[in-house]
C-alpha cells in the first residue's frame, strides 16, 4: 500500500498561516483551484501548529446537496472529544457555563443532551444563537486551558450549508483575546457556488481581522520535488518539464499523471547522458483530468471498481462494513479492493474512524459520471438503506432515496431530516426538507396517507415549512407557501387545523394589507374557539393583540380582551414559555392606561415564572419590557441597571448575541444617552453594530445612529436611519412611530434638512390610527414643531413669504392633529414622565414661528428637562433661551449665564455644543470665565499683530464669507451702522482699500480660523 508523500513547497504560504495562528487572527481564508492542495496545506499547517502547542481540530463540508446542518462543526468537536483521551473536552465543559454542556448534546449526541427539544415558535433565532454561543464558549475555554490557543479548520466551504456559515460568522466576531482562529478552505474555481456562499465570502473578505491566502499552482522547482518524491527516485528534467506543462503546476493532477505512468510500467534509464533514471510519460494519456481519472479507475480490478463506485456515489466516507453492505461484497473482498485502490493512489489518506473515500472530489465525480443510470440508482438505494440507521444522516438518506426514485421512503427521510435540522437550528436546511415533503404531497407522488404513516398530516407539512422559512429569513417564500396552505386547508374539517393555517396566512400577508390580515385573524380566532384549548390558540391571540392591534393599529383598548383570553388559555394548557410574554404585553397595556402599579404587578409575576423555570428566553423578554417601562417613567439609572443585568443573564444562557440581547443593549444605551453619558453608551453599542441593520436589529441600530449623531458624525447617523427606514415591515409599525421616528427626524434637523424632518414626522403620525398610544408621540410632535420653526426662520431669511406661510401651515397641521387625538400627546400621564417637558418644549418652539422666541417659554423647558434628568434636552432649551434673549435685544450679560449652563449640560452632544459655541462667539460670551495665568505671555497671534479687536476679528470672518453689513449686524446682534464702522476700521488696520483685498490678506495671515480671544 502506497504511503503518504512528504509535504512539498508552500513555505511562504505556511509562514503566513502559522503567523496568523500565532497572532490570534480571527479568520484565515485559504483559496485555490480544485487539486491545488488546500487539504494537504491545511493538514501540514495543523501539524506544525499542533507541534507548537496549539489545539487543532478539523471538520469538512461534503459535496452533497443535503447534509445535516453544522455537520462540519460536529465533526470538529468530535475530533476535540478524542484529544487527550477526552480529558481536554471534559475539563472545558466542566469550566464552561452549564448551558454549554446542554447545547453540545445537539452536535455530539453521544454526550446526551440536556437541551430541550426545539418546537415551533418565533424564538428560534435566539435559541440558535445560544447554540453558536455554546460552541464559541467551549472553544474559548479550551484555548484558555491549552495555552497557545485553538485553531478550527473547516474545509471546502463552497459546499457548506448556511447554518455552518452563520456559525463561522458568529465565531469570527469573537474578541482578539479569545485566542481562537478559524481556518476555512474554499475552491476558487467552483461553479456555480450558491449565492449565500458568495455573499458570505464577500463579507469575510471585507471583515477586519480576516486574512486570505491564495494557493497558486506550484512552481517548476516545487513540481520537481513532488515528482521525485512520488517516483521515489530521480526523474529527468525533460520528464519533469513534461509533467509540469501537462499538469500546469496542479499537485493533484501531477500526482495522478505520475501514478498513471507508474501503473503503466513506463520507466526510462538515462535517455540523456547524466540524467539518471526516471519516469516515462506515455503519450496516450488523456489531456483532460476527468478522462485521466476515469481511465485510471477503469484499470482497477472488478471488485475494486465496484468499491470505488460505491464510495463515489455515497459522497461521504464509508467504513468497511458499510462498503460491504452497499456492494454486497464480503469484508475480506472489500479489504483487498481497498488495498488495491490505496496502492493506485485512488483513496484519500488520514480519514478518521477507519472510513474511506475517493482521493479527491474530482475523482468521485468522474467515477459516478461513468456509471449507467441503473447502476447509480441501485447504489443510491443501497446507500440509503445502509445509512438509514443514523438520525444525523437523514438528509443524506433522503437525497439517496430521491435519486433512487423511491418517493415514499424519501418522504419519511425528509421529515426526519427536517426535524434533525431544527434541533441544531438549521432552519434554512429544514425548510428545504419540509418544502420537498410538500412537493411530494402536491405532486401526488406519495399517497395522501403517506404523510400520516410518517407521523405527520399534510397540513402540518405546510405549517412546518412556513415556520422554518420564516425563521430562516425567507419571508417571501413563507408567504407563498402560506397562501398555498390557505387555498388547500382553510376549510379543513378540523377547526384547529384550519385556524392554524389562517393564523399563518395572516401573519405572512403583506403588512399594508391590513384589512385582509385582520379578516384572516378574526376567522382563525373564531375557529380556535370551536376546538379544545391549545398553545397555538394562545399564541394566535398574543399575535393578534401585539402585532395586529398594538403594533400595526395602535389599538390598546381592543387588545385587552385578546390578551386576557390568551393568558387564560396559556395557563389552562401550561404553556410556561408563553405566559411571561403574554404578561409583559398585558403590563404594557396597564402602563399605557395609567395603571402603573398593575403593570409592575404583571411584570413581577412574569419575572417569577421565568426565574422559576430558568427559561433564558423568557428572562430576556422580561428584562426588555421591564427596562422599557423604566425608560418611559424616566427612571433612567434603573432602566440601565435592568438592561445591563439582563445582558449578563442573556450571556449566561448563551443568548448574548441574539436580537433580544440587542434590544436590551438598545434600552441600556437609550438610558445612558438620556443621562448625557454618550461615551458609555457608544462603548456598549458600537461592538454590536459593526454590520448593517436588519429588521430584527433595528432598535440597536437606532441607538447607534443616535450615538453617532451626538459624537458629531451626523452623516453616519443619517445614513444609518436611511437603512433602517428602508425596511417596510419596520417603518410601517406604530411602535416605530413612537420609538424611532423622532430620532430620525432629529438627525435630519441637525443635518440642516428641516423639510425632510417634517416629512418624517408626518409619515410617523399617520401610523397612529387611534389615540390609544399617542401619549408616546410627544417627542415626535416636539421635533416636528422645531422643524416647522426652522423652516419659517429659513423662509424669513430668504424673504420668501410663501415658504413662511407653508411652514406656519405645517405647524398648524401638527396642532390640528393633537386636537384630533383629544390632546392626549400633551396631557400629563402617570406612565410617560416626559410629557410635561415635551409640552413645554412644544410651546417654546411654537413661539419661534413668528420670529424671536420667548425666553420665558424656553426657561420653563429648561427647568422641566432638568427635573427629568435629561441634560442634553435642557442644554438645547438653554441654547434656544439664550438665543431668544439676544434676539430680543438683551445685552450679552443677560444671556451669558444661560449659555454657559447650556454648554455644561450639552457635554457629549457635539452638534449642540457647536451651535452653542457659534452663538457664544457672535455674542462675545466666553463659555468659561477667564483664568489668571502667571506664566510668560505667548507671542501675539497675527490678529493682535494687526491690532484687531475681538469684535473686529468676528466681523472680518463674516466679511470674508461675503456677508453684507446688515447680515453681519444681524448675526452679531449689532446695528448695520455699527457693523459698517467696524468694517472701515478693519480696512484701515489691514492697509487695504476693499473687502476682497481684506479677505485675501486675512486668509494669508490665518485670521479666518477660530482662536481663543
Amino acid at each position: 500500500m502506497a504511503g503518504p508523500v512528504d509535504f512539498v513547497g508552500r513555505e511562504a504560504e505556511l509562514s503566513r498561516l502559522l503567523g496568523a495562528l500565532g497572532e490570534n487572527a480571527r479568520m484565515v481564508l485559504v483559496v485555490g483551484d480544485a487539486g491545488v492542495g488546500k487539504t494537504r496545506f491545511a493538514t501540514e499547517g495543523m501539524a506544525r501548529a499542533a507541534a507548537a502547542g496549539m489545539v487543532m481540530v478539523r471538520g469538512e463540508c461534503l459535496p452533497l446537496a443535503d447534509t445535516l446542518p453544522l455537520l462540519p462543526m460536529a465533526d470538529a468537536l468530535g475530533e476535540l472529544a478524542l484529544l487527550e483521551g477526552g480529558r481536554l473536552l471534559t475539563a472545558a465543559l466542566h469550566a464552561a457555563p452549564e448551558y454549554v454542556r446542554q447545547e453540545m448534546g445537539r452536535l455530539l449526541p453521544e454526550m446526551g443532551s440536556g437541551a430541550e427539544k426545539v418546537a415551533g415558535g418565533r424564538d428560534g433565532e435566539w435559541r440558535r444563537d445560544r447554540l453558536f454561543a455554546a460552541v464559541a464558549e467551549l472553544l474559548v475555554t479550551v484555548a484558555r486551558q491549552a495555552g497557545p490557543g485553538v485553531g478550527l479548520v473547516i474545509e471546502d466551504v463552497h459546499w457548506a450549508d448556511s447554518a455552518t456559515l452563520d456559525c463561522l460568522t458568529f465565531l469570527g466576531r469573537g474578541r482578539r483575546r479569545d485566542a481562537v482562529t478559524l481556518v476555512v478552505t474554499c475552491r476558487g474555481d467552483e461553479a456555480p457556488v450558491p449565492a449565500y456562499v458568495n455573499d458570505w465570502l464577500a463579507a469575510v473578505r471585507a471583515t477586519a481581522g480576516a486574512e486570505e491566502i491564495r494557493l497558486d499552482p506550484m512552481s517548476w522547482d516545487e513540481t520537481a520535488q513532488q515528482v521525485a518524491a512520488l517516483a521515489e527516485g530521480p526523474v529527468s528534467a525533460r520528464v519533469t518539464a513534461e509533467l509540469y506543462v501537462r499538469a500546469e503546476g496542479n499537485p493533484f493532477f501531477t500526482e495522478q499523471l505520475v501514478a498513471a505512468a507508474l501503473a503503466g510500467g513506463g520507466s526510462e534509464a538515462g535517455e540523456e547522458e547524466g540524467e539518471g533514471s526516471g519516469l516515462h510519460v506515455p503519450a496516450e494519456l488523456p489531456v483532460r483530468l476527468t478522462e485521466l481519472l476515469a481511465a485510471r479507475a477503469a484499470r482497477c480490478a472488478g471488485d475494486a471498481r465496484t468499491i470505488l463506485a460505491a464510495l463515489a456515489v455515497a459522497g461521504r466516507p464509508l467504513t468497511e462494513d458499510q462498503v460491504s453492505a452497499v456492494t454486497g461484497l464480503r469484508t475480506e473482498t472489500v479489504r483487498e479492493g481497498l488495498r488495491e485502490l490505496a496502492a493506485a493512489r485512488l483513496l484519500a489518506e488520514d480519514i478518521a474512524d477507519g472510513a474511506h473515500r475517493p482521493r479527491h472530489a474530482l475523482l468521485a465525480e468522474a467515477v459516478a459520471a461513468g456509471l449507467l443510470p441503473g447502476e447509480r440508482a441501485t447504489l443510491h438505494e443501497r446507500t440509503a438503506q445502509t445509512l438509514a440507521g443514523d438520525p444525523g444522516l437523514a438528509a443524506e438518506v433522503a437525497a439517496h432515496w430521491q435519486t433512487a426514485g423511491r418517493p415514499a421512503e424519501e418522504l419519511t427521510a425528509r421529515i426526519a431530516a427536517a426535524e434533525a435540522a431544527e434541533q441544531v437550528f438549521g432552519y434554512a436546511q429544514a425548510a428545504v426538507h419540509w418544502q420537498r415533503a410538500v412537493e411530494l404531497y402536491q405532486a401526488r407522488r406519495v399517497a395522501a396517507n403517506a404523510a400520516d404513516a410518517a407521523g405527520i398530516d399534510p397540513p402540518s407539512l405546510y405549517v412546518r415549512a412556513i415556520n422554518t422559512l420564516h425563521l430562516a429569513g425567507d419571508n417571501e417564500r413563507a408567504a407563498l407557501v402560506a397562501e398555498e396552505a390557505h387555498r388547500r386547508f382553510a376549510s379543513h374539517a378540523d377547526p384547529a387545523t384550519a385556524a392554524v393555517v389562517l393564523h399563518l396566512a395572516a401573519f405572512c400577508r403583506a403588512p399594508d394589507a391590513v384589512a385582509a390580515r385582520l379578516a384572516l385573524m378574526d376567522e382563525a380566532l373564531r375557529l380556535f374557539e370551536l376546538a379544545p384549548p391549545s398553545v397555538e390558540h394562545a399564541d394566535a391571540l398574543l399575535d393578534y393583540a401585539s402585532i395586529f392591534l398594538l403594533n400595526a393599529e395602535g389599538r390598546l383598548d381592543a387588545s385587552v380582551a385578546a390578551l386576557n383570553r390568551a393568558l387564560e388559555i396559556a395557563e389552562n394548557v401550561s404553556a410556561s414559555a408563553l405566559i411571561p410574554r403574554i404578561l409583559s404585553v398585558i403590563a404594557f397595556g396597564a402602563f399605557v392606561r395609567g395603571q402603573v402599579e398593575d403593570g409592575f404587578a404583571a411584570l413581577d409575576r412574569g419575572w417569577a415564572l421565568a426565574q422559576a423555570a430558568q427559561d433564558g428566553v423568557a428572562l430576556l423578554w422580561m428584562a426588555i419590557n421591564d427596562s422599557d417601562a423604566r425608560l418611559k417613567l424616566a427612571r433612567f439609572r434603573r432602566a440601565a441597571e435592568v438592561s445591563l443585568r439582563g445582558l449578563g443573564t442573556a450571556r449566561l444562557f448563551g443568548l448574548g448575541a441574539s436580537s433580544g440581547a440587542g434590544s436590551l443593549a438598545a434600552n441600556a444605551a437609550e438610558a445612558l444617552l438620556a443621562m448625557g453619558q454618550t461615551d458609555e453608551a457608544a462603548a456598549l453599542i458600537d461592538p454590536l453594530t459593526a454590520g448593517p441593520p436588519d429588521p430584527g436589529t433595528w432598535l440597536v441600530h437606532r441607538a447607534r445612529a443616535e450615538a453617532d449623531l451626538l459624537r458629531g458624525d451626523v452623516r453616519a447617523a443619517v445614513g444609518r436611519w436611511q437603512l433602517i427606514s428602508a425596511f417596510a415591515a419596520v417603518a410601517r409599525r406604530a411602535d416605530f412611530a413612537y420609538e424611532a421616528a423622532s430620532w430620525a427626524a432629529e438627525a435630519a434637523l441637525w443635518d440642516g434638512r428641516p423639510g425632510d424632518a417634517m416629512e418624517e414626522v408626518r409619515r410617523a403620525l399617520a401610523l397612529f390610527r387611534v389615540p390609544d398610544l399617542t401619549i408616546l408621540s410627544g417627542r415626535l410632535l416636539m421635533v416636528g414643531m422645531r422643524a416647522a420653526a426652522d423652516l419659517a426662520g429659513e423662509a424669513r431669511a430668504r424673504r420668501d413669504p410663501p415658504a413662511d406661510a407653508a411652514a406656519v401651515a405645517a405647524a398648524d397641521g401638527l396642532v390640528t392633529w393633537v386636537e384630533e387625538m383629544g390632546g392626549a400627546p400633551f396631557t400629563d400621564h402617570p406612565f410617560v414622565a416626559a410629557i410635561p417637558a415635551e409640552r413645554r418644549t412644544w410651546n417654546a418652539e411654537r413661539t419661534r414661528l413668528a420670529g424671536t422666541g420667548d425666553p420665558r417659554a424656553w426657561s420653563a423647558a429648561v427647568k422641566a428637562w432638568q427635573d427629568l434628568g435629561c441634560p442634553h434636552r435642557s442644554g438645547y432649551a438653554g441654547w434656544r433661551q439664550a438665543q431668544a434673549l439676544l434676539e430680543a435685544g438683551h445685552r450679552a450679560a443677560a444671556a451669558s449665564g444661560v449659555l454657559r449652563a447650556a454648554a455644561a449640560a450639552a457635554r457629549g452632544h457635539a452638534p449642540l455644543l457647536a451651535q452653542i459655541g457659534t452663538l457664544a462667539e457672535r455674542a462675545r460670551i466666553p463659555l468659561q470665565p477667564p483664568m489668571a495665568d502667571s506664566r510668560a505671555a505667548p507671542s501675539p497671534p497675527q490678529d493682535r499683530a494687526y491690532g484687531l479687536t475681538g469684535r473686529e476679528l468676528a466681523v472680518l470672518r463674516l466679511l470674508a464669507a461675503g456677508r453684507t453689513n446688515a447680515q453681519i449686524g444681524a448675526e452679531l446682534y449689532i446695528s448695520p451702522k455699527t457693523a459698517g464702522v467696524h468694517v472701515s476700521s478693519i480696512l484701515r488696520k489691514l492697509g487695504v482699500s476693499g473687502r476682497v483685498q481684506a479677505a485675501a490678506v486675512a486668509e494669508r495671515a490665518g485670521l479666518l480660523h477660530s482662536q481663543q480671544d
